[in-house]
């Protein structure tokens, strides 16, 4: 009898355990069950309109389960897209309180946050958060920051930021950002030493240089302007426009007229229509308008511009008197038509405008809009 109770021993303890074990397992499905039925019933109060009961119920069921935080998260984002905010906020504030939460989910949690605060106009709330996210090297909080020190011209603390984390700016539109955040100090505060620190960023920006030359030519320091627009122009060719004429000027002061023409050259195969035109202004200048003529037309045949139409038409009318007074009147119209036209467009977004902003008024990007291509365009 003994010896058979030994033996039955094993034969129940293996009972026991598939038995616990079945028991945890329908515990388990039961719980799943239940949280389930919960949520559905919660979405139902939703979609029946009744938000305040549903919104309540679920926030209930959070802290029953933490493996539904995506659900809630996409939930904050249907109440943010609706103009909701207090919901939206409510909910990613309780899922910030939950513990065990993954480090990436809560990053998530806490920058989706930071964006509802910004919705709401609570801007020190989502400074706080954000600041938080940019200590804890969260990248993806770069870009709400610097939009947020850019709508509260905060440029310090936008430069204290990246002094403190330069790791963190990799990209070429953070380093753009930074870079004007430097500028547009030192326009604040009268200190063009900063220009300075904004050309040792890791991406070489356009405004900076764009700056310094202006710098340097108010003080008729012809020979900095030449440097920096020099390496403006050979850099940004599509932003060349922007300092051709100022540069052409302090080529002449100098009286080295010869190596901006020698510039006007090396610009050609990328440059625009102006950059073309300042190519025959040159061979006109040398007495050859037949050359200039036709460079200009068989370019146009290439690349259609009213602009370049426009000078053609002066070519043509300077060479041929006879016809000098109509040519003159259709030139009057092709420029009133021009200045129709915006002079600047923005590469993000598309916005249009007759005025350079570094910041785009539109998709908030800085250095985006540029002189415009095209038929109407530069």
């Amino acid at each position: 009898m003994l010896e058979l109770l030994f033996l039955l021993l094993p034969v129940a303890a293996a009972y026991g355990y598939v038995m616990g074990k079945n028991s945890a397992k329908n515990q388990a499905i039961e719980q799943s069950r239940q949280i389930t039925s919960e949520y559905s019933k919660g979405l139902k109060f939703l979609l029946d309109r009744e938000e305040d009961q549903g919104l309540e119920h679920l926030i209930k069921l959070l802290e029953v389960s933490a493996d539904s935080v995506e659900h809630y998260l996409t939930l904050a984002t249907l109440f943010r897209k609706r103009g909701e905010l207090d919901r939206a906020i409510k909910i990613h504030e309780l899922l910030l309180k939950q513990p065990n939460l993954e480090k990436s989910l809560i990053h998530s949690c806490r920058l989706e946050l930071a964006q509802d605060y910004i919705l709401a106009g609570l801007l020190d709330s989502a400074e706080e958060h954000l600041v938080i996210l940019i200590k804890d090297g969260f990248q993806d909080a770069l870009d709400p920051m610097l939009n947020l020190y850019s709508q509260t011209r905060d440029w310090r603390k936008g430069i204290h930021m990246y002094e403190a984390h330069p790791e963190l700016f990799r990209k070429a539109n953070h380093c753009a950002a930074i870079a004007n955040f430097f500028c547009e100090a030192a326009i604040q505060e009268k200190d063009s030493l900063l220009f300075d620190k904004a050309t040792q960023l890791t991406h070489e920006t356009i405004r900076p240089l764009y700056e310094l030359g202006n710098d340097a030519y108010r003080h008729q320091d012809y020979v900095k302007s030449i440097y920096y627009w020099r390496k403006l122009a050979c850099n940004f060719v599509v932003m060349a426009p922007l300092v051709l004429e100022e540069l052409e000027d302090c080529y002449v002061k100098l009286n080295i007229h010869e190596q901006y023409t020698a510039l006007i050259k090396e610009l050609l195969e990328d440059g625009g229509v102006i950059v073309k035109i300042k190519y025959c202004q040159s061979l006109v200048q040398s007495g050859d308008i037949k050359a200039a003529i036709e460079f200009l037309t068989d370019s146009l045949k290439r690349e259609p511009s009213i602009r370049g139409f426009s000078y053609l038409l002066q070519l043509i009318s300077d060479k041929d008197a006879k016809i000098q007074v109509v040519l003159q009147d259709i030139e009057k119209l092709v420029k009133s038509y021009v200045a129709t036209k915006p002079n600047y467009q923005c590469t993000h977004c598309g916005f249009s405008s007759h005025t350079i902003y570094w910041l785009c008024p539109s998709c908030k990007h800085w250095e985006s809009l540029a002189p415009s291509r095209g038929l109407d365009g530069f």
